[in-house]
């Protein structure tokens, strides 16, 4: 799919900023601020006025609260070696303000600095009102006074771990510290190490369909605000298909309650089937999510104005309501409903744990929105596929900090991220260069599709996966020695199991694939029985500074194309000579 995503406009409003002192390095600002740039309805990332591909990963949530732990650790030689030229940290509330506008960034110092010293750019967390749903990163004042700072309330009056987005004061705190928090960055980082933030993290409501408490009851009983019905209006026809058909449902009305525009709640078991349960509550929390950050990243964004995203958790298999996922959350289903309330987001970001991963990338397209993977398990083949398919901003495995083990090895997932992310930091221009074009693809092999396709030119190309199940023979040894080797295959085979591919087509018959563990066959895109396609030349090698460096130059018995491990290889193809005559 070649549909690339929009930034959003970001709106700047007045915000309280508060002034740190003492900061420890000031620097001119000689540098282009970090922006989305969207040219001829393709959106990239630039970083000091230049195209910018994140190559990168995301720590473990509390390993940047310590500058000694990360030292420790080798934290920044895990990076270098993994060739990341981004990290993405974690800032956390209780950490940075232990008493009601006391703030102490030690904590975020360290990290620029270091980066920096390292040559790494930084997207920063927001650690505040949530996280994971629940709200733990909130400071002791906060936590211990839900009086003045409510928290979400179930049905039947029980009360979650949750602020709820009815809380004023809850809203003035988070949105005072995090303009603090920018400000201080703005004063620190004039050359812009950190280069983006993250607001809040997989925000939602965990426990509940939506807040019960009497604010947000009176709400909920109320009119449908007019930004968000005005917002409906203006993209009629272009909106999320289910919430197209549950207000088309109701008569597109532009007044009323929520349950009047949108229909009543889903309550009877036959109901519950439906793909989308409980959907007018989904609206509603997440309007009111979005009111409240969009306050929050305004006010940052009024005292240091780089993009900010926030992040979702995703709707899991077997999660049918919301509440069992967070309610509320910016997923594609409410996706219009963010973009009505919170103007000032720029987009919004999948971590991807499930399964589906393809069609998690389609749904976030879908919206008209740009791709970043903020968190993810180590897999080649799916940063590959972001890139090549979804013209991904960038991808990043969750907790890379814990990838050796206790003799300092790495895990085999880290070494082949390592060598991909290398080959792409000597090819990201000539990625970004052809972001939104058919010359530039991704596939991914699966289970479910063994041999995708894809179409450049006048070629089909088919991969597959290069790697084959394996068992150990048995030469005479015992059935203990049996028995660790063929664990050790099996453990290879899951490894291995990786396979996909980012095609670059430069000529009309040059291809550059980028892959892991995969082969691929070509064929004409006319189906003529009797034209066949040949390989006229098969060359390894990698990129450097933006230039091909040849290896291997593969004939006669390896006059195939397959890539084992993580590699890259350059072709160019031929049809037989019969087509040729015949043209």
């Amino acid at each position: 799919m070649r549909t690339l995503l929009s930034s959003l406009t970001a709106i700047g409003l007045a915000a309280c900023l508060f002034m740190f002192q003492g900061c420890s390095e000031v620097f001119e600002n000689t540098s282009v601020k970090p922006a989305l740039v969207q040219e001829d309805g393709i959106t990239h990332f630039e970083v000091n006025g230049k195209p910018f591909l994140m190559l990168t990963g995301e720590l473990h949530n509390s390993t940047s609260t310590s500058e000694s732990y990360m030292e420790s650790i080798g934290v920044w030689e895990q990076m270098r070696y993994a060739n990341f030229n981004t990290v993405i940290a974690s800032c956390s509330w209780d950490v940075i303000e232990d008493e009601p506008g006391h703030y102490d960034f030690t904590s975020v110092d360290h990290v620029i600095r270091s980066a920096r010293k390292n040559g790494l750019k930084v997207v920063m967390i927001w650690f505040a009102s949530w996280k994971n749903g629940n709200s733990t990163y909130a400071p002791s004042y906060i936590k211990r006074n839900p009086v003045t700072y409510p928290l979400v309330q179930t049905q039947d009056g029980g009360f979650l771990n949750v602020l709820s987005t009815f809380g004023q004061e809850s809203l003035k705190a988070d949105r005072d510290a995090f303009a603090a928090l920018m400000q201080h960055i703005n004063e620190i980082d004039r050359d812009y190490t950190v280069i983006m933030m993250q607001v809040e993290n997989e925000m939602g409501i965990l426990g509940s369909v939506r807040d019960f408490s009497p604010a947000a009851q009176e709400a909920w009983e109320g009119q449908v605000p007019s930004d968000l019905m005005e917002y409906l209006s203006s993209h009629k026809g272009q909106l999320f298909p289910e919430l197209e058909r549950v207000w088309g449902e109701n008569g597109y009305k532009m007044s009323g309650t929520w349950e009047e525009v949108f229909g009543t709640s889903h309550t009877t078991a036959e109901d519950i089937l439906t793909d989308y349960p409980y959907y007018t509550e989904e609206i509603f929390q997440a309007y009111h999510y979005a009111k409240y950050v969009n306050e929050i990243t305004a006010a940052g964004k009024a005292a240091h104005d780089i993009p900010m995203y926030v992040n979702n958790w995703l709707r899991q298999p077997g999660m049918i309501n919301p509440g069992q996922f967070p309610s509320g959350s910016p997923l594609p289903e409410v996706i219009d409903v963010w973009r009505a309330a919170a103007p000032a987001v720029d987009f919004t970001a999948p971590d991807i744990y499930i399964s589906e991963y393809e069609w998690v990338l389609s749904q976030f397209a879908l919206s008209n929105n740009p791709i970043f993977i903020p968190e993810c398990r180590v897999d080649v083949s799916k940063a590959l596929y972001a890139y090549g398919e979804y013209d991904a901003l960038g991808f990043a495995p969750f907790g890379f900090d814990g990838a050796q083990n206790a003799t300092g090895e790495y895990s085999a997932d880290f070494e082949n991220l390592a060598k991909c992310y290398k080959i792409l930091s000597g090819m990201d221009q000539m990625i970004i260069r052809n972001y939104g074009s058919d010359k530039l693809r991704g596939l991914r092999v699966t289970e479910e599709n063994a041999s995708p396709s894809v179409q450049m030119g006048d070629y089909i190309l088919t991969a597959r996966s290069s790697v084959r199940n394996q068992r150990a023979f048995n030469y005479g040894q015992g059935a203990a020695q049996m028995a660790r080797e063929n664990a050790q295959l099996a453990a290879a085979s899951q490894q291995q199991a990786q396979s996909g591919a980012l095609i670059l087509q430069t000529s009309p018959d040059e291809f550059y694939i980028v892959g892991i563990n995969v082969s691929f066959s070509f064929a004409p895109k006319d189906a003529d029985a009797q034209t066949r396609i040949f390989t006229d030349a098969i060359e390894e090698g990698t990129f450097v500074k933006g230039k091909w460096v040849p290896g291997r130059r593969l004939n006669g018995d390896e006059n195939r194309v397959g890539i084992n491990g993580v590699g890259a290889v350059r072709v160019v193809l031929y049809p037989s000579a019969a087509t040729v005559q015949g043209r």
